[in-house]
């Protein structure tokens, strides 16, 4: 045995039982709705004080409360001040900016009926949860502003004719290029070009940019790279026939082309030359012809001989190799 809850609130009307209805108890069993309007009536009027000639005129009033125009008290959504009378804007969710997400607004109250609103776009009456598409699930919202958690860009671009939508690196450089640095070390995204046997997984872009044209490593698991500490580069001939018959990423010696002596005779009068004798030559002094003094003898006559062609300077610059005036740099290799 309990007694019913009683409400200050004046009903429009009191329920009628009808002959179908169930015999249900209980605080919301049907057979106490009649009873529990009445009473509701009878609170309201001992508190409100009035007579019958104002129990109209409070009915009416009753009646408007339960399609309220706002809140009695304001409530904040997302920080915002909200009392129903007004459509508000939340920063961050329909418009650009920044709100306080901690909490939780499983608690918060609301009233039974109000006019229906809008927050973020979406029609909101206070009577069930609502969903904001791209904040608790799938779909768009205003972007502008500060993009600090997207994953990619909407519209993609290229760099270097590469294409880009921030979702991953790219390499703007292919793999494979050959470079040529002033400094000691390889920069990052770059490996020295020096015939390192690599992994073929580890370096797989590397890998399936030049393959095995370098050596094939191990034949199963690794490839080399190119070797290029001391050589000098030369562009590959690929048909022109300058350096025939020429393999793509091949190795060639160093050599010097061939040259062929010419000799230039000269004849002059000379005063000593050489006569053969047993075991060698030996000097004889002879008179010239116009030199200025009595022949004693028959002028003689010599033929001399030189190689063409002066040196550089008249000095040669010798050395273990054929090579042009250069400097050395690292090479490097794009992985």
């Amino acid at each position: 045995m309990a007694n019913l809850k009683e409400s200050s609130f004046w009903e429009e009307g009191i329920y009628q039982w009808e002959t179908s209805d169930p015999v249900l108890g209980g605080e919301n069993g049907i057979d106490n709705v009649p009873t529990r309007q009445l009473a509701n009536r009878t609170k309201w009027l001992k508190d409100n004080k009035l007579d019958k000639s104002a129990t109209a005129a409070s009915a009416d009033l009753a009646k408007k409360a339960q399609v309220a125009d706002k809140l009695s008290k304001a409530r904040n959504v997302g920080g915002v001040a909200f009392d129903g009378s007004a459509d508000i804007d939340l920063p961050g969710v329909n418009k650009p900016g920044n709100q306080n997400t901690s909490g939780n607004a499983a608690t918060a109250s609301y009233a039974a009926q109000i006019a229906a609103r809008k927050i973020g776009g979406v029609i909101f009456n206070a009577k069930t949860d609502i969903n904001l598409p791209g904040v608790n699930i799938k779909g768009n919202q205003d972007t502008s502003g500060n993009a600090a958690t997207a994953t990619k860009l909407q519209t993609i671009c290229t760099i270097n004719g590469v294409p880009f939508d921030g979702s991953a690196d790219i390499n703007a450089t292919p793999a494979g290029a050959i470079q040529f640095f002033a400094m000691e070390t390889a920069p990052v995204g770059w490996i020295k070009a020096n015939g390192a046997a690599l992994s073929r997984v580890t370096y797989a872009n590397l890998y399936a940019a030049i393959g095995t044209r370098f050596g094939a490593g191990d034949g199963k698991t690794t490839f080399n790279l190119p070797d290029l500490r001391g050589e000098f580069l030369r562009g590959w001939d690929d048909g022109r026939g300058l350096d025939r018959n020429r393999i793509f990423a091949s190795f060639q010696l160093d050599s010097v082309q061939n040259w062929t002596a010419g000799f230039t005779y000269q004849r002059a009068q000379i005063r000593q030359g050489y006569e053969p004798m047993e075991g060698g030559y030996t000097l004889k002094e002879r008179s010239g012809v116009g030199l200025g003094y009595p022949l004693k003898e028959p002028a003689g006559w010599s033929v001399g001989f030189g190689v063409l062609g002066p040196g550089i300077n008249n000095v040669a610059r010798t050395s273990t190799e054929t090579r042009p005036h250069n400097i050395s740099l690292l090479a490097c290799i794009k992985i």
